[in-house]
């Protein structure tokens, strides 16, 4: 400012219609410029808002499809491991009916081994049984030759002549080459003796008869049977068939007029059942006298 220069009031200073206008439109603009600038840093939303793009986006929004993903799989995994649990208990139950069977299957081989065991025992001692009996018969064989002279031939009608024999209430069957009448012991004997009945003289009587009539040349060998019921002594069973076979042996001869040279006696014991010795039946059974035919002739 220069020298003598000076200040005038702006209060003195009159305005004019034309200051009044600039004013108002200066006042206008800045009000515009104001909004604008609002708009542009507070709005999110109207007209001038920034666009979003799929790059922009919240990361609240982008996690929400890989939650739902998520929980699909987690829902199709717990399936998955339910199923699994029934398989498994399935397995468990399997696994124990194939050991139920397996244990049975032991214990039936095991009962089958025994079986085995105890069968083999047996046909161990018939065979034995049956070369005692083989010798005892070439035994006898031999001395009816040497004391007779009697020659020993086969006769193979014996099998035709089975059905010649008719014995009322005895049981008479073929036996391989030999003929085989079988009487209950019971029905001769006072059980457990040998002391014949008096329908045991009958029966003998009937035999006797027979073998005149049907097989008058043929060897027979005089068989006794027990059962079991004298074990507890190892000898008397044998005592008692010995007993026994020789009671027949003398009524054959004395009563049924039967040569002594045809006929021999064999104490089986107990060593030839025909049944069970369990049962009564079984017992009655094994308790018998079989007069054996055999095909050899006694001249």
């Amino acid at each position: 400012m220069g020298p003598g220069a000076r200040l005038i009031p702006l209060s003195a200073a009159p305005i004019t219609g034309k200051d009044r206008a600039m004013n108002s439109r200066q006042i206008t603009l800045a009000f515009v410029i104001a909004t604008m600038g609002l708009c542009a840093l507070g709005c999110k939303e109207g007209p001038f808002a920034p666009m979003v793009t799929q790059q922009s986006k919240p990361a609240n929004v982008l996690a929400q499809p890989q939650s739902t993903a998520i929980a699909s799989q987690v829902q199709d995994l717990n399936r998955r491991v339910g199923q699994l649990d029934v398989n498994n208990a399935d397995l468990h139950r399997q696994l124990a009916q194939a050991e139920q069977s397996r244990q049975a299957s032991q214990e039936q081989v095991a009962l089958l081994q025994r079986q085995l065991g105890d069968m083999a025992n047996r046909l161990k001692e018939t065979q034995i049984a049956k070369q005692e009996v083989d010798k005892q018969v070439n035994a006898i064989q031999a001395s009816t030759r040497a004391r007779g002279g009697a020659t020993i031939t086969a006769n193979n009608s014996i099998r035709q002549s089975l059905t010649t024999v008719a014995i009322p209430g005895l049981d008479i069957r073929q036996d391989g080459e030999v003929v085989r009448i079988e009487i209950p012991a019971d029905k001769l004997f006072t059980p457990g003796t040998a002391q014949l009945q008096t329908d045991g003289f009958r029966i003998l009587d009937e035999v006797a008869a027979a073998v005149q009539r049907t097989y008058p040349r043929q060897r027979i060998i005089v068989e006794s049977h027990t059962d079991d019921s004298l074990g507890a002594n190892p000898t008397a069973a044998h005592s008692l068939t010995n007993a026994q076979a020789q009671a027949v042996f003398q009524q054959l001869v004395q009563r049924g007029r039967l040569p002594p040279r045809q006929l021999s006696v064999l104490a089986m014991g107990e060593n030839h059942p025909l049944a069970s010795n369990a049962t009564p039946a079984g017992k009655a059974k094994n308790r018998r006298i079989e007069i054996v035919v055999y095909p050899d002739t006694i001249d």
